[in-house]
Protein backbone atom coordinates (compact mmCIF):
# COMPACT_ATOMS: atom_id res chain seq x y z
CA UNK A 1 0.00 0.00 0.00
CA UNK A 2 1.38 3.41 -1.00
CA UNK A 3 2.17 5.93 1.67
CA UNK A 4 2.11 9.58 0.65
CA UNK A 5 4.82 10.75 3.05
CA UNK A 6 7.09 7.85 2.10
CA UNK A 7 6.69 8.79 -1.57
CA UNK A 8 7.63 12.40 -0.78
CA UNK A 9 10.63 11.20 1.25
CA UNK A 10 11.78 9.18 -1.74
CA UNK A 11 11.70 12.20 -4.06
CA UNK A 12 13.40 14.47 -1.52
CA UNK A 13 16.05 11.80 -1.04
CA UNK A 14 16.68 11.66 -4.81
CA UNK A 15 16.99 15.46 -4.96
CA UNK A 16 19.37 15.49 -1.99
CA UNK A 17 21.48 12.68 -3.46
CA UNK A 18 21.74 14.58 -6.74
CA UNK A 19 22.89 17.72 -4.91
CA UNK A 20 25.53 15.64 -3.11
CA UNK A 21 26.67 14.30 -6.48
CA UNK A 22 26.75 17.82 -7.95
CA UNK A 23 28.94 19.13 -5.12
CA UNK A 24 31.10 16.13 -4.16
CA UNK A 25 34.04 16.78 -6.48
CA UNK A 26 34.14 20.57 -6.27
CA UNK A 27 36.97 22.14 -4.26
CA UNK A 28 36.00 24.50 -1.44
CA UNK A 29 37.30 27.58 -3.25
CA UNK A 30 34.88 26.96 -6.14
CA UNK A 31 31.99 26.07 -3.83
CA UNK A 32 32.41 29.52 -2.29
CA UNK A 33 33.14 31.41 -5.52
CA UNK A 34 30.50 33.87 -6.71
CA UNK A 35 29.59 33.82 -10.38
CA UNK A 36 30.33 36.82 -12.56
CA UNK A 37 26.60 37.38 -12.96
CA UNK A 38 24.39 39.80 -11.04
CA UNK A 39 22.25 38.53 -8.18
CA UNK A 40 23.55 34.96 -8.15
CA UNK A 41 24.59 32.86 -5.19
CA UNK A 42 27.57 30.61 -4.66
CA UNK A 43 27.09 26.87 -4.84
CA UNK A 44 27.71 26.72 -1.09
CA UNK A 45 25.02 29.33 -0.39
CA UNK A 46 22.50 27.67 -2.73
CA UNK A 47 23.08 24.27 -1.17
CA UNK A 48 22.93 25.72 2.35
CA UNK A 49 19.62 27.40 1.56
CA UNK A 50 18.16 24.24 0.03
CA UNK A 51 19.04 22.10 3.05
CA UNK A 52 18.07 24.82 5.54
CA UNK A 53 14.66 25.16 3.96
CA UNK A 54 14.30 21.39 3.74
CA UNK A 55 15.10 20.99 7.42
CA UNK A 56 12.60 23.70 8.29
CA UNK A 57 9.66 22.57 6.13
CA UNK A 58 10.08 18.82 6.63
CA UNK A 59 11.67 18.32 10.03
CA UNK A 60 10.37 21.38 11.92
CA UNK A 61 6.95 22.06 10.42
CA UNK A 62 5.89 18.59 9.25
CA UNK A 63 7.87 16.64 11.86
CA UNK A 64 7.50 18.92 14.87
CA UNK A 65 11.26 19.05 15.54
CA UNK A 66 12.89 22.19 16.92
CA UNK A 67 15.16 23.60 14.20
CA UNK A 68 17.07 26.86 14.52
CA UNK A 69 17.17 28.67 11.20
CA UNK A 70 18.56 31.99 9.98
CA UNK A 71 17.13 32.13 6.47
CA UNK A 72 18.92 35.34 5.47
CA UNK A 73 22.30 33.97 6.56
CA UNK A 74 21.85 30.98 4.23
CA UNK A 75 22.34 33.24 1.20
CA UNK A 76 25.74 34.40 2.49
CA UNK A 77 26.95 31.08 3.86
CA UNK A 78 30.50 29.95 3.22
CA UNK A 79 32.36 26.92 4.38
CA UNK A 80 33.79 23.55 3.57
CA UNK A 81 32.20 21.06 1.24
CA UNK A 82 32.77 18.13 3.59
CA UNK A 83 30.71 19.83 6.32
CA UNK A 84 27.93 20.67 3.87
CA UNK A 85 27.79 17.12 2.49
CA UNK A 86 27.65 15.74 6.04
CA UNK A 87 24.71 18.07 6.74
CA UNK A 88 22.94 16.70 3.65
CA UNK A 89 23.49 13.12 4.82
CA UNK A 90 22.01 13.99 8.24
CA UNK A 91 19.06 15.77 6.59
CA UNK A 92 18.30 12.80 4.35
CA UNK A 93 18.54 10.40 7.28
CA UNK A 94 16.21 12.61 9.31
CA UNK A 95 13.73 12.96 6.45
CA UNK A 96 13.30 9.21 6.56
CA UNK A 97 12.98 9.22 10.36
CA UNK A 98 10.09 11.68 10.07
CA UNK A 99 8.36 10.59 6.88
CA UNK A 100 8.85 6.86 6.39
CA UNK A 101 6.28 5.99 9.04
CA UNK A 102 4.09 9.10 8.90
CA UNK A 103 0.55 7.85 8.28
CA UNK A 104 -1.55 9.30 5.49
CA UNK A 105 -4.02 10.42 8.16
CA UNK A 106 -1.42 12.91 9.45
CA UNK A 107 -1.06 14.68 6.09
CA UNK A 108 -4.09 16.91 6.67
CA UNK A 109 -3.04 18.04 10.14
CA UNK A 110 -2.58 21.78 10.49
CA UNK A 111 0.84 23.18 11.40
CA UNK A 112 1.66 26.54 12.91
CA UNK A 113 4.69 28.19 11.27
CA UNK A 114 6.49 30.99 13.11
CA UNK A 115 4.99 34.47 12.73
CA UNK A 116 7.74 35.58 10.32
CA UNK A 117 6.72 32.83 7.89
CA UNK A 118 2.99 33.41 8.33
CA UNK A 119 3.46 37.07 7.38
CA UNK A 120 5.48 36.13 4.30
CA UNK A 121 2.83 33.55 3.34
CA UNK A 122 -0.05 36.01 3.85
CA UNK A 123 -1.23 34.27 7.02
CA UNK A 124 -2.58 31.26 5.15
CA UNK A 125 -2.90 28.06 7.12
CA UNK A 126 -0.73 25.06 6.28
CA UNK A 127 -1.16 21.34 6.58
CA UNK A 128 1.63 18.79 6.84
CA UNK A 129 0.94 17.99 3.16
CA UNK A 130 1.32 21.68 2.20
CA UNK A 131 4.68 21.83 3.97
CA UNK A 132 5.96 18.68 2.29
CA UNK A 133 4.79 19.74 -1.16
CA UNK A 134 6.43 23.12 -0.66
CA UNK A 135 9.65 21.35 0.37
CA UNK A 136 9.52 19.28 -2.84
CA UNK A 137 8.91 22.29 -5.07
CA UNK A 138 11.53 24.43 -3.36
CA UNK A 139 14.16 21.68 -3.30
CA UNK A 140 13.66 20.87 -6.99
CA UNK A 141 13.94 24.54 -7.93
CA UNK A 142 17.24 24.98 -6.12
CA UNK A 143 18.51 21.61 -7.34
CA UNK A 144 18.21 23.09 -10.82
CA UNK A 145 20.00 26.26 -9.72
CA UNK A 146 22.83 24.13 -8.32
CA UNK A 147 23.08 22.10 -11.54
CA UNK A 148 23.25 25.24 -13.69
CA UNK A 149 25.68 27.04 -11.38
CA UNK A 150 27.97 24.03 -11.42
CA UNK A 151 27.93 24.01 -15.22
CA UNK A 152 28.73 27.73 -15.37
CA UNK A 153 31.64 27.31 -12.92
CA UNK A 154 33.09 24.09 -14.35
CA UNK A 155 31.63 23.90 -17.84
CA UNK A 156 30.40 20.35 -17.26
CA UNK A 157 28.04 18.17 -15.22
CA UNK A 158 29.44 15.71 -12.66
CA UNK A 159 30.98 12.48 -13.93
CA UNK A 160 28.47 9.67 -14.34
CA UNK A 161 29.37 7.11 -11.71
CA UNK A 162 26.53 4.75 -12.52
Amino acid sequence: MANEALDIASVLDAIGRDVIKQLADIPDDLLNKPLDLPETNTLFALATHLVGAGEFWVLALAGGWHIERDRQAEFHATGQGADLLARYERWLENIHKVLDTLPDSAMGQHVDPPATYRARMHDQSFTVRDCLLHALEHSALHQGHIQLTRQVLLGKPPANNG
